[in-house]
């Protein structure tokens, strides 16, 4: 079988590209040569120093988890084929990393900086083959410091999964496609699949191919040839838990996935989306190599002669950009819809501006460096917001704090847990109520002694509903706590009242007023709380 062939394996992870180069064997001068391969070296160290960094970093505690990655953790807690929003590999990761080091937010971070590292690994030995090690160190230069690649590789949601299948993938097929092997195709199928059970959107990916297999006479052999038939055949058996789980839950994914979408509102032509599309991407993604990626995509298409791989990497990445662009004509695009366009167009980058570097426009590489010393700066502040205030006294007002949405929480969990005490000082039990997934799962992520309990034991719950609003409706809630009281608990930016179906589960509901949570002095979030008497 062709996963158990270790020749293809080998190739996969391209070993000769650590100590050869098409270049060094065709009588190019030695001194270049190694010059080359010295740029290979640098590139594999710099991944792997970074990624330990990273790991570092995270153990260090400055950041606490998002609202989606507590959410996820929940997931996976609750094993399952599929989740109401997500395929389930996001909650399987979540279970691997936990499992080796604890339900903390390493062991939940832990494997977002190894992906990274071994997608930029697979990747800088593919540019190292096919273009030059050189191409590959600017590419890993160019990832390492781009604003919202380094957020993909500290945060552990569905992104770093996502990206790190399509970057296989993308490798896997353009052999596939380069030597017509079903081999190939297999391992492309593969790791389609494995992106399918990350996020639905890899299914794109099969545009990118579509356009390939029409895109010249070479390519067009593949419909006649098993090998494709087989990487959708292969791709197609990921589907199956995804089906199952849903044909048991009244396919309650397609509904949110069809929501999400805005599919079930009326068209309503808009520019608004757009403009803040235009604005938001190009300074997460840097304005340089924004310009630098829409620059060589424009070239490639309009230069020939065309070369097959800065053609192939312009397919991998623009389909799912251009998507996007297009849809903010309908609605808003969040800015990490585009992560799997980022690293194939951050390799077209590095290839094309490598190959006119080195045909004379010597401005490109000045360019480049300009580029990345630019954001090693801000993004060491990024990190740790904190820095600013110690070098200037001067703390970010807390809207514009980038880490706003990732402190806090462990004092919010404080707070309620306070005011539950409070309130237990009676004799009778509370439990708590979330208004939010976010806030539900944050709090069950940090109230003291409640991180290793189960669900029920735990006493946090999502208000109830009837209807499916999210993952928390399929597990156990507090319907069955008859004549208990609860404390209900909202985010808020001013006073409101709580949820009207809230207010008619209990005989009493009593505003307690807003908590504000602090973090080095400043307001970072708001609590609303609610005492809840007498659940009916």
């Amino acid at each position: 079988m062709f996963w158990t062939d270790a020749n293809v394996f080998r190739e996969f992870l391209f070993v000769r590209s650590f100590t050869t180069h098409p270049r060094t064997e065709t009588g190019v001068d030695s001194s270049k040569s190694e010059r080359e391969l010295g740029y290979g070296r640098w590139g594999y160290a710099l991944i792997w120093a970074v990624c330990v960094v990273r790991w570092v970093y995270l153990a260090s505690g400055r950041i606490e988890l998002s609202e989606d990655e507590a959410y996820q953790w929940l997931w996976s807690k609750h094993w399952a084929l599929s989740y109401y929003s997500k395929p389930p590999l996001i909650a399987w990761s979540h279970g691997l990393g936990t499992a080796l080091w604890g339900d903390v937010e390493f062991g939940l971070r832990f494997l977002s900086p190894l992906l990274t590292a071994l997608g930029l690994t697979v990747l800088l030995c593919f540019l190292s083959r096919e273009a030059c090690p050189r191409a590959g160190f600017w590419l890993v230069m160019a990832a390492t410091v781009t604003p919202l690649l380094g957020v993909g590789a500290i945060l552990m949601t569905v992104d770093p999964l996502n990206v790190f299948f399509w970057t296989l993938a993308m490798v896997a097929g353009y052999y596939a496609l380069q030597r017509d092997c079903w081999k190939w195709w297999g391992l492309a199928g593969l790791a389609m699949g494995f992106g399918f059970l990350s996020k639905y959107t890899a299914l794109f990916q099969w545009l990118s191919f579509a356009i390939c297999l029409v895109s010249s006479a070479e390519a067009k052999r593949a419909w006649r040839r098993p090998g494709l038939y087989l990487a959708l055949g292969i791709q197609a058996l990921f589907f199956l838990p995804v089906l199952w789980w849903n044909h048991h839950h009244g396919w309650i994914t397609l509904t949110h996935l069809h929501e999400r979408a805005g599919l079930d509102r009326a068209w309503t032509f808009t520019t608004r989306f757009l403009v803040d599309f235009l604005v938001v991407e190009p300074l997460l993604l840097h304005p340089l190599f924004f310009a630098g990626m829409v620059g060589a995509a424009l070239f490639v298409m309009r230069k020939p002669p065309r070369r097959a791989l800065e053609t192939y990497l312009l397919i991998m990445g623009a389909p799912i950009f251009l998507f996007y662009l297009v849809y903010t004509l309908r609605a808003r695009v969040q800015p990490n819809w585009i992560a799997p366009s980022i690293l194939p167009l951050l390799a077209l980058m590095a290839v094309y501006w490598e190959r006119r570097d080195r045909e004379g426009a010597k401005w490109v590489g000045l360019a480049g460096k300009i580029g990345v010393a630019a954001l090693i700066l801000p993004l060491m502040l990024a990190h740790d917001t904190d820095l600013i205030a110690k070098f200037t006294g001067i703390a970010l007002p807390a809207k514009a704090d980038p880490l706003r949405r990732l402190r806090g929480w462990s004092e919010m969990a404080r707070l309620v847990d306070t005011e539950k005490r409070r309130l237990e000082a009676d004799g009778a039990p509370w439990f708590v109520i979330g208004e939010h997934y976010g806030t539900t799962s944050l709090l069950s992520f940090y109230t003291p002694g409640a991180r290793g309990k189960e669900s029920s034991e735990r006493g946090i719950f999502f208000r109830s509903s009837d209807v499916p609003l999210n993952q928390f409706y399929f597990w156990p809630g507090y319907r069955d706590r008859k004549g208990q009281n609860a404390l209900f608990v909202q985010q808020v930016k001013e006073p409101h009242e709580p949820p009207p179906s809230l207010v008619a589960e209990f005989e009493a509901v009593t505003d307690l007023g807003v908590r504000e949570v602090l973090y080095g002095g400043r307001v970072f979030h708001r609590i609303q709380l609610f005492a809840c008497r007498r659940l009916q």
